[in-house]
């Protein structure tokens, strides 16, 4: 599998575990407000075989693997990759854009993935927006959203991002339309009993995919705590990450 990016030590990434964090290259989003700038970078930096070599050294404390890029889920080899993880004996975490619902569904029916992790960008009508592209329909992402409380853990969670709007303006995400980003995942899995986050915005000169949004302030956490008791009128464990 191509690995863009190795974090060899990771304390936050994967609860309740030490674990390695592997990079995959390549999105089919473009998220004006995305970090992952460098990621995007199609070209592979690891190979596959010094990843495992590595492993094998650091299984004394490295007791997890955490796949994420980019979108791991786009890679041809992520499935074969996901097995020699699980034939090792190695818990994985996904992270995921949600956009490829069927590569999800072959993971939970392999028993691959232990902890997965879904960025539900918004509600559906503006995904355009927030995503950059209008490839992935809003019916993709519900499957995912589905297929993803099928893991044996698993959260979602939603950047308070600035969203650019008509005619340029920019503005974040507002309680309504989180609100109505909560309500989806409730109405789309039948339940209210998720883990959901809530994250805030941080801006990065020289480091976001659309320039205008390095000078937009993060996210107060004043909205963010509305935001928080919107969202938990439809999924009552939302926490502010």
């Amino acid at each position: 599998m191509r690995i863009r990016e190795l974090l060899k030590f990771n304390l936050i990434d994967y609860p309740g575990k030490i674990s390695a964090v592997v990079f995959v290259p390549g999105c089919n989003y473009s998220c004006p407000a995305c970090h992952a700038k460098k990621i995007l970078n199609e070209e592979s930096l690891i190979k596959e075989d010094d990843f495992f070599k590595y492993l094998g050294e650091a299984r004394q404390w490295v007791n997890g693997v955490v796949l994420c890029g980019g979108e791991p889920t786009l890679e041809a080899d992520l499935i074969p990759f996901a097995r020699k993880l699980a034939a090792a004996g190695i818990p994985v975490k996904l992270d995921t854009n949600g956009s490829s619902p069927e590569v999800l569904e072959r993971l939970l029916n392999e028993k691959l993935i232990n902890y997965a992790a879904m960025d539900v960008k918004g509600p559906p009508r503006l995904l355009g927006s927030i995503t950059g592209t209008l490839s992935v329909p809003a019916q993709a992402v519900k499957r995912s959203i589905r297929a993803v409380a099928g893991f044996p853990d698993y959260e979602y969670r939603t950047t308070i991002v600035p969203v650019i709007r008509d005619e340029g303006n920019i503005s974040f995400l507002t309680p309504a339309e989180l609100s109505d980003t909560a309500r989806m995942i409730t109405e789309t899995t039948g339940s209210s009993g998720h883990k959901y986050y809530i994250q805030k915005f941080v801006p990065r000169k020289d480091g976001l995919l659309d320039k205008r949004l390095e000078s937009f302030p993060e996210t107060p956490l004043p909205l963010l705590e509305e935001m928080k008791a919107e969202a938990a009128k439809y999924l009552p464990e939302c926490e502010i990450r």
